[in-house]
């Protein structure tokens, strides 16, 4: 089985079209039949940043498991949400079976693995093991909002360039009527 599908795999498993995943992801149309073995690490990494539960070291080998346990996918699926109530909510799992799952208590986390089994874990206040993805996170948008400024730059620039080439030709052809008009 070759990363093309194993992540077929994946995307069952979450319960969406090829379609959808692919524009979740900012992939063109029909990009993930032509993913193989030599994906872009680009492509992973857009992979990983919209589906932070896929364990891409898996997606690449086929080694280990499916869902990356230690990623926090809170909100996300039904895989590792936290919650502060009693509300019930129904998931369709792989198969599209569906299953009930009551949203944990607060300060609790509960994981759904894959095998249905269901397990409960205190969070720590004091825990930092998210703020890594919190700082990695961060930066994301510290670059995307660099990247945002870098072309609004060169969009002014250009609408600035355009401008002046427009007033030149107002310029000229104010002229050309002026010399056709001293003409006659």
């Amino acid at each position: 089985m070759g990363l093309k599908e194993r992540l077929l795999l994946f995307i069952e498993y979450k319960g969406i079209s090829t379609q959808k995943f692919e524009r979740i992801v900012g992939l063109s149309n029909a990009s993930v039949s032509k993913m193989g073995d030599n994906t872009r690490q680009s492509t992973l990494d857009k992979i990983s940043i919209s589906f932070p539960d896929l364990d891409i070291a898996w997606l690449k080998t086929g080694i280990g498991n499916m869902i990356n346990e230690n990623k926090n996918t809170a909100g996300r699926d039904n895989y590792g949400s936290q919650g502060s109530g009693d509300n019930k909510s129904s998931y369709s799992n792989v198969g599209n079976t569906k299953i009930s799952v009551t949203m944990p208590e607060s300060g609790t986390q509960k994981i759904i693995k894959p095998t249905g089994e269901v397990e409960i874990h205190r969070l720590d206040p004091s825990d930092k093991s998210n703020s890594e993805e919190l700082d990695r996170l961060k930066q994301r948008i510290q670059d995307l909002e660099r990247i945002i400024a870098e072309k609004d730059a060169t969009i002014q620039s250009k609408e600035a360039t355009i401008q002046s080439k427009d007033d030149t030709i107002k310029s000229k052809d104010e002229l050309i009527s002026f010399l056709m008009a001293d003409r006659q």
